[in-house]
């Protein structure tokens, strides 16, 4: 048999398991059935709750009346009026057991917009700081415009980046900053490739460094070109036949590829790339046509230019040394009076710096440029450590020296009239020399009469270490051996590029 009993505030609150707050509201707002009790020990009434009472009040659907929403209002307001001090403690004392806010990582921002009235744009937070850059989220709908923004940040934020690091050049962190900053002077990329015995000379690097920023780059930024792994063989081919559209020769398009490849080259060394995309790629052909006024193409056509007069002394010179000797222009401009040396009757000239992994190179020197550089050291009374070939002061020569039009004008007499653009052309095509080809023509000389493997030697390309051991001119057989090779090279000198000399 079920007996009755007076429940007190702490037990009735767990037995039904809500807040004792919650329960001593109900009762003052006479919601729920119960007594007060007077005691000599407080002065204020201690509530107790009849169980059967509770049974009735709860099987009376009592839960809809305490929810009526009216009742619940007008008792939050009268609470707020009588304990405001009270209700701050409380929730302050709250705080200790709310979770913290998850942050959104963005914000919400209405603009005006003629169309829809106004337009939420999204601003991101990225490591704590705002991102100073607002994007639409093209509607006024609020859940919309988060989604929007939850799902497209990833994307935003890394375009912001990239053109961020465009801006400022900094680091390797985009594929323009990569591209635009590689050639520029005393960049981190060369400095790292010249530690791997990749460098390159200042002509090169600027001519490259042109090729870069008035062709690849803007080719890319057509093409919406975001990533490095967005470029493969087939866009390169393109670039190719953009150029080719463009109507620039095919050995300079060509030469274009190379300027790129050599970025990716430094890509693949440092573990960005797994492949370089230009190693797919075949070279253009040269066409006939324009192999005409190209030296290299031509070895039996050049007898006797060098032994006619030329109108510039010094441009004759210097055409002289590279199509007799296969030495770079940047070379030249560094030999002084004492790099011409004489190895067991035979003329070389020492270049300083070289380019080779040794950094030691000779070439030999024909007694026809010998007479002609000797005489050119007399006349300017160059001392041992004067530069042959310098500007008044001692500065290097200008790169407009090496242009085909000083090429043509150099070869006139000097009683020879000025060139226009056409006339320049036709000379250059008549002679069949250009000064940039001239070390080409030396290579194809000496490949066609099978110099062998002291060629690669002579040009200073990577040459095997039993090679560069067996030609040390440092050594006393490495001499003889230099020696008969240098006769070699003269012969075929003389039976091409100077038969008919008298």
């Amino acid at each position: 048999m079920q007996t009755n009993r007076l429940l007190t505030l702490s037990q009735a609150a767990g037995i039904l398991k809500i807040n004792e707050n919650t329960l001593s509201a109900l009762a003052a707002a006479g919601q729920i059935p119960h007594i007060k009790i007077h005691s000599a020990q407080s002065s204020a009434p201690q509530l107790r709750f009849n169980t059967f009472e509770i049974n009735d009040w709860l099987s009376q659907d009592s839960l809809s009346a305490v929810s009526d929403t009216a009742y619940i209002e007008k008792w939050q307001k009268r609470l707020e009026e009588k304990f405001p001090k009270q209700l701050a403690d409380l929730r302050e004392y709250d705080k200790c057991f709310t979770p913290p806010r998850k942050p959104k990582g963005y914000s919400l921002v209405k603009f005006k917009n003629k169309k829809l009235g106004f337009v939420y744009h999204v601003r991101y937070i990225e490591n704590g700081k705002l991102v100073p850059t607002w994007w639409s989220t093209h509607t006024n709908d609020l859940k919309a415009a988060e989604e929007f923004a939850v799902s497209n940040r990833e994307k935003l934020l890394s375009e912001y980046r990239q053109r961020k690091a465009l801006k400022k050049g900094e680091g390797c962190p985009g594929i323009y900053s990569i591209f635009k900053n590689f050639y520029e002077k005393d960049s981190s990329f060369l400095k790292k490739n010249e530690k791997r015995g990749r460098m390159l000379v200042e002509s090169t690097r600027k001519s490259y460094h042109n090729i870069i920023l008035g062709h690849w780059i803007p080719f890319l930024k057509k093409n919406k070109i975001r990533s490095i792994e967005e470029i493969d063989t087939p866009l390169l081919a393109r670039f190719q036949d953009c150029c080719l559209a463009k109507e620039i020769k095919r050995q300079s398009v060509n030469l274009y590829v190379i300027a790129v490849s050599n970025v990716f080259d430094y890509l693949v060394t440092m573990g960005r790339i797994k492949t370089n995309p230009c190693g797919g790629l075949p070279p253009l052909r040269v066409k006939d046509g324009e192999r005409e006024i190209r030296g290299c193409y031509n070895i039996n056509e050049m007898a006797g230019i060098f032994s006619r007069r030329w109108g510039d002394e010094q441009l004759y010179l210097l055409c002289l040394l590279i199509y007799s000797t296969g030495m770079r222009n940047c070379e030249i401009d560094r030999i002084k009076a004492k790099d011409i040396m004489r190895i067991k009757k035979c003329w070389f000239i020492n270049i300083p710096e070289s380019k080779t992994k040794s950094g030691i190179r000779i070439v030999p020197l024909h007694d026809f440029v010998y007479a002609r550089l000797k005489r050119h050291i007399d006349k300017c009374g160059k001392g041992p450590d004067d530069l042959l070939f310098c500007q008044g002061g001692g500065a290097p020569l200008p790169r407009q020296r090496y242009t085909d039009a000083n090429i043509a004008l150099g070869m006139l007499t000097r009683q020879g009239r000025v060139l226009g653009p056409a006339a320049i052309k036709e000379k250059l095509k008549k002679e069949n020399i250009v000064f940039y080809s001239g070390r080409h023509f030396w290579k194809t000389l000496m490949n066609a009469h099978d110099l062998g493997e002291v060629e690669e030697y002579f040009m200073g390309h990577k040459a095997s270490g039993d090679v560069a051991k067996l030609y040390n001119h440092r050594d006393k057989q490495g001499q003889g051996r230099l020696a008969a090779k240098a006769r070699e090279v003269f012969k075929i000198l003389d039976r091409s590029l100077f038969a008919g000399r008298a």
